[in-house]
């Protein structure tokens, strides 16, 4: 007879057509996670929108942030609260108040002692233009309209103790403009060149398009190129390899022009010097989203770009650019990667770098452009936000700045079960004989099978356990990690100790440690305290039904072994692993201290306190207690306390309120993560009220009790409590 799950079997392969798209955008979803590095100052106000984050070169602990208000940052990774305000534009400039800062980057040689540059960070703001400073102005001789405001580029330089040195700050260059939105919308140096080549040093500016002057060069949407290094004969001096360089009419600095709406241009190919710009451009009365390539020289107004990467019907809000060379999501590398706002959602697509198009019509070059590729629907609740940029650290990862709440993330690529695909070639022949219609059901049978199998008992809780390592040990001298699978006590793996290079502690998803060699990457009392805090809460937050609770570790032994050990899987009111939540909390912290000594002992501290957990504190993270005494003997202990009994049932009564309600732990209760005592305490008294309950109506449900027992037995426990408090 053919049941409903035969029936399903066989439109197996019609459904899976559906589905595969579906499936692989799941996969990709779910091949990321994230691990919260540092956290950004709250900033209020109108103008409290952040423009830039670097890292600082050389020192993968700082970074510097920047806000439309004027205000420079240097923040601390591992401590918040030694962020200091670096710079604020509004204070020291109350002559010419700035209207807004627009741009901040920093020298090539910023990191390099005794080399030009040291030190030196370059920020562009808006002003309003003066009379005494107009003789200084970049504008075009033949605009006749009132050009009220100043882009400026500003130079400043650090302290041998990091400070910024106020009397330093010098003008680098000023560009007469109609609004204040049409500042400077970027400045960059070339990360490839190196100080042995000619271009080395050179800054990049962009200035945005103004509608209105958008026919002349200087503000049609162009890129100026200058050296910023004070000369005999002015602020700054204009390469004289610049395209435009003394022609007539067309400013010395200019290095492209008419490229509209520039929103940001990146350096895509470490051996070139050409230029990936994202801008809206307008062409044939639609304005169009553009990635198309420079070399300088070009004049966009009058043609339109003739190598482009991609172009877009629809603008779209594009917040980063960037080609990944890091070495954390491997299947990322040397990808262009976008993140664009689609309704809300943020997306995270890539593009292939390189194949832009030449010398075709415009309806055919469309026809050859691929669009962007899908890598990474961002759902997680960190990153929903109205303003989320990508940026890249010193190493080349990417970096997640959630803008609304200051938080900054590092990306991290995870390991990907990829799920049986029959091919269906085979259907698409005419005139499908018997036999290959037979051989197609039995096909698509094993393809159902093989798609229950794979993808709803791998996708089990059980499952997961039983693929991953379940538990770890030292070996027996100590020089080694012994790896075990779930139920096995014969180690599986064995792993030294000096081949480990990065360990990560994970809660679900989120990577909530970092240990490797690298500095500030150690261990210390104040990063078990931030853990044990980040543990207590999730152990508050009830387990509905679904919900899964994972505490792992990953250890990578080289860029392309990765060993992942579960040890703590709860999904809903189903334990999976053995021990209790506050044991693999002490069990895990543990181990950081241990590998973190053993791979980082120099930025690992020496533990001053060594937490235990009590028996009490396990029963309250399993949300019972355990009373493994015969219905029959409880009941027995309960009856005569509801009868009127001799002065001998005293004792029965005392029993009967030690069995019922389980005392206290007399020995003091260390708390991992020093939490109000008092507030523990009072989750006990309640958790004991509730067992103690639902043990009296289990034994009136199982016959050991009668109603008016039940009742006088309810009434006696709820007035011993009440003595108790």
């Amino acid at each position: 007879m053919l049941t409903v799950k035969k029936t399903l079997l066989l439109f197996f392969p019609l459904c899976l057509l559906l589905l595969t798209n579906n499936s692989n955008a799941n996969n990709r979803a779910n091949q990321y996670l994230l691990q919260k590095i540092a956290q950004a100052p709250h900033v209020k106000g109108k103008q409290s929108q952040w423009i830039q984050l670097l890292e600082q070169p050389g020192n993968s602990q700082y970074y510097y942030l920047a806000n439309q208000q004027g205000k420079i940052y240097q923040l601390e990774q591992d401590n918040p609260k030694n962020t200091v305000l670096l710079l604020d534009l509004q204070k020291i400039s109350a002559q010419v108040p700035i209207l807004q800062l627009s741009a901040f980057t920093l020298h090539p040689n910023f990191s390099l002692r005794d080399q030009n540059g040291y030190g030196t960070f370059y920020t562009a703001h808006v002003e309003e233009g003066l009379d005494i400073s107009r003789a200084k102005r970049i504008q075009e001789p033949a605009v006749t309209m009132e050009l009220s405001f100043d882009a400026v580029v500003t130079e400043w330089q650090l302290t041998p103790t990091r400070q910024v040195d106020i009397s330093s700050q010098r003008e680098v260059l000023r560009i007469a403009i109609a609004r204040v939105k049409y500042g400077i919308k970027q400045l960059s140096f070339n990360p490839y060149s190196k100080s042995w080549h000619d271009d080395f040093s050179q800054l990049y500016i962009a200035l945005a398009q103004s509608p209105k002057l958008k026919r002349y060069p200087l503000y049609s949407g162009a890129i100026l190129r200058i050296h910023p290094q004070r000369v005999a004969t002015g602020n700054y001096s204009v390469p004289d390899s610049n395209p435009f360089f003394a022609k007539e009419k067309i400013e010395d600095a200019i290095y492209l022009l008419g490229a509209g709406q520039i929103k940001q241009f990146i350096w895509p190919d470490k051996y070139s010097n050409k230029l990936l710009i994202s801008h809206l451009y307008h062409f044939k009365d639609t304005e169009k989203h553009w990635l198309s390539y420079s070399y300088g020289g070009e004049d966009w107004r009058i043609s339109s770009p003739k190598k482009f990467l991609y172009q877009n019907e629809k603008p779209l809000t594009a917040n980063s650019l960037l080609v990944y060379r890091g070495q954390n999501a491997p299947s990322l590398r040397n990808k262009l990667l976008l993140l664009t706002q689609n309704k809300q959602q943020w997306q995270l697509s890539s593009l292939e770098n390189g194949n832009s198009t030449t010398n075709l019509g415009i309806q055919q070059r469309q026809k050859t452009l691929s669009p962007p590729q899908l890598e990474w629907q961002l759902q997680q609740a960190a990153l929903i936000a109205n303003q989320l940029t990508l940026f890249r650290d010193n190493r080349g990862e990417l970096l997640f700045f959630n803008e609304d709440t200051g938080a900054i993330y590092q990306l991290f690529q995870q390991d990907i079960i990829q799920g049986y695909i029959p091919s269906n070639s085979d259907t698409s022949q005419g005139g499908i004989s018997g036999m290959t219609f037979f051989i197609v059901i039995m096909l698509t049978l094993m393809a159902g099978y093989i798609f229950y199998q794979v993808n709803i008992r791998q996708n089990s809780a059980k499952s997961f356990v039983r693929r991953e390592f379940a538990n770890l040990a030292f070996t027996g001298d100590k020089s080694a990690l012994n790896l075990f699978r779930r139920h096995q006590h014969k180690a599986e793996t064995t792993i030294a100790l000096t081949d480990i290079t990065q360990c990560h502690l994970l809660l679900g998803d989120l990577v909530i440690a970092t240990i490797n060699t690298t500095l500030g990457h150690g261990f210390n009392d104040q990063q078990e305290q931030a853990l044990r805090e980040i543990f207590h809460q999730e152990q508050v937050d009830k387990m509905v039904d679904g919900k899964v609770r994972r505490i792992s570790f990953s250890i990578y032994t080289g860029e392309k072994n990765k060993y992942i050990i579960c040890l703590y899987l709860r999904k809903g009111s189903d334990r999976i692993t053995k021990n209790s939540y506050f044991a693999v909390v002490d069990d895990v912290i543990n181990w950081c201290w241990q590998i973190a000594a053993e791979i980082n002992g120099e930025h690992t501290e020496e533990r001053s306190l060594k937490p235990k957990i009590t028996a009490a504190e396990i029963a309250l993270a399993e949300h019972k207690t355990h009373d493994d005494t015969p219905l029959h003997t409880q009941a027995e202990i309960i009856r005569p306390a509801t009868h009127p009994q001799p002065p001998a049932a005293v004792n029965g009564r005392a029993q009967m309120t030690e069995t019922i309600i389980p005392q206290q732990d007399s020995a003091s209760i260390t708390l991992a993560n020093h939490h109000d005592t008092t507030t523990i305490e009072a989750a006990k008294v309640e958790t004991d009220l509730v067992n103690a309950l639902e043990k009296l109506v289990k034994l009136q449900q199982q016959g050991f009790l009668s109603s008016d027992e039940f009742s006088q037995a309810k009434a006696k426990l709820l007035d011993s409590l009440n003595k108790a408090e």
